[in-house]
């Protein structure tokens, strides 16, 4: 039986967990500047639209668009108000210096950097530098061992059974395994990227990680650790994928020693990139970083695509297919110049992006100082500011018909203006931002752009894809705290080719 003291001791951290969510709740709704705040008054006010912003994100903006027409307001949230800003204050935000509205502080804040991964990744940031240059270089290197290891990889997951000549398969599940495999071939090589167990294990870190980090950021600051360490031991945390990276590069920098002309694995990169002082600890939580940036945005942008797909007449799906097939004749195969000639592929993943998207707010900062928002009200310093996503992706005055899902879009505006230089899937401008803007844009866009449109070209030339019998619309997407996430539980069914 519990004994007395120890009934105490609960109850008073139980107490204590209360109080200072209170007031971090109360600080919330308090903050000084002008800026009104979507909800009714007060404490329980606040709780009732942050509760509602967690399962229901769109619903709270939706209302606060039409409640405020398109002026600044706070959307209470769990872990804290939020600046939603009109699309009118992008350039304002996008422009703005870190010591102004600071991106990393706020990338931290969303991903719990200093709990699901490590305090370096942001102090020194050089990962992204190796994405932005060392990976971007060797792209078209990529291409073959990418298409390579999509082969068999789905070779070995797309096997007919029996019974039917059909294949039924866990769409988001599958997806995101098959994209772990076919990255990993030129992050760490192909005897990592094939080993399941390592497999399962980044995945499951890589999925874990969102929602692990919501639940830590609506905790005191005093109880994160422990929040963390239950939540990791129970979704998924780091210390199950390092299992498997830090031997692997233990045996690497042995090796490295004596090979003259190194691989061009993102491994060698980040190695000859890190500072001196770097451990080997250091280096593969870096590579469990690209990992989760591959897995998690990838996976979402191929599942909420071959979705659209599926709903697509046999002929409309049939246009792509020739497309593919004419490029890599005029191209001599799979090369950079016949994946640039997927302009139908491409549109179907830029669509989708602008469609669904990943979030509800892009551009998310945290403000280090007052900022004058022009209308008398202003963002006080420490508070998060980010813009209305779906009021820049649905403005009918730049997308025509923005509440239909085209999944040609892009490549009729690009035949229309006979360029290739602009509405690409991974070109960022002020109208599409799932891959946000500026200097802060996503570093890996450009491979996953290239990994995502050999997937899906390789998909469609080997298989029709369908939703499940009975089945007339898509699956809805799963909304948490902001986040659009295609339902995990959803189906599509494959049938090869002949």
């Amino acid at each position: 039986m519990l004994n007395l003291a120890t009934v105490v001791a609960a109850l008073f951290v139980a107490v204590a967990v209360v109080l200072l969510v209170y007031v971090r709740i109360l600080h919330g709704t308090s903050y000084p500047g002008g800026v009104p705040r979507l909800g009714k008054p007060g404490v329980w006010g606040y709780i009732s639209t942050a509760l509602r912003w967690t399962i229901d994100a769109e619903s709270v903006i939706l209302e606060g668009r039409s409640k405020f027409c398109g002026r600044p307001y706070t959307i209470p949230t769990l872990s804290g108000p939020i600046f939603l800003l009109s699309p009118e204050y992008q350039e304002m935000v996008r422009s703005a210096n870190d010591d102004i509205f600071n991106e990393p502080m706020a990338v931290s804040e969303d991903l719990q950097l200093p709990y699901t991964l490590d305090v370096h990744q942001l102090q020194n940031p050089y990962q992204i530098t190796v994405l932005r240059t060392d990976v971007n270089r060797a792209i078209t290197s990529y291409i073959p061992e990418i298409l390579d290891e999509s082969i068999l990889a789905m070779d070995e997951t797309f096997k007919v059974s029996k019974d039917s000549r059909v294949i039924d398969i866990p769409v988001f599940d599958t997806m995101t395994h098959l994209i772990a495999r076919i990255s990993n071939r030129v992050i760490v090589g192909t005897g990592l990227c094939r080993n399941e167990r390592f497999l399962h294990a980044v995945v499951r870190f890589a999925e874990a990680t969102p929602l692990t980090a919501a639940f830590i950021s609506w905790s005191p600051s005093i109880l994160r650790p422990l929040v963390y360490s239950v939540l990791s031991n129970i979704l998924g945390g780091k210390k199950a994928p390092l299992k498997y990276i830090i031997p692997f590069l233990n045996t690497y920098l042995k090796e490295r020693e004596f090979i003259d002309e190194k691989p061009n694995l993102v491994t060698e990169f980040l190695i000859k990139s890190a500072p001196p002082e770097e451990t080997v600890l250091g280096l593969a939580v870096r590579l469990l970083n690209i990992n989760f940036g591959s897995i998690h945005t990838s996976s979402i942008f191929t599942t909420q695509t071959l979705f659209e797909i599926a709903l697509l007449p046999p002929e409309d799906v049939d246009s792509i297919r020739t497309e593919i097939q004419e490029a890599l004749e005029s191209e001599g195969g799979w090369t950079k110049g016949a994946l640039l000639k997927f302009r139908k592929v491409d549109s179907a993943l830029r669509e989708v992006g602008r469609f669904y998207g990943l979030v509800y707010f892009a551009l998310g900062r945290v403000a280090l100082i007052g900022c004058d928002l022009g209308d008398g009200t202003s963002v006080p310093p420490g508070f998060r500011v980010a813009i209305d996503t779906k009021a820049v992706h649905f403005n009918p005055d730049v997308y025509p018909n923005p509440e239909v899902c085209d999944l040609f879009r892009f490549s009729k505006i690009r035949k229309a203006e006979s360029s290739d230089s602009k509405h690409g899937f991974a070109t960022i401008d002020a109208h599409y931002l799932p891959f946000g803007a500026g200097r802060h844009a996503c570093a890996g866009r450009f491979f996953a752009a290239m990994e995502l449109k050999i997937m899906v070209a390789h998909m469609l030339l080997r298989y029709d894809v369908s939703l499940p019998p009975g089945a007339i619309s898509r699956p809805k997407n799963i909304i948490f705290n902001g986040a659009i996430v295609p339902d995990p539980k959803a189906h599509l069914i494959l049938t090869p080719r002949r």
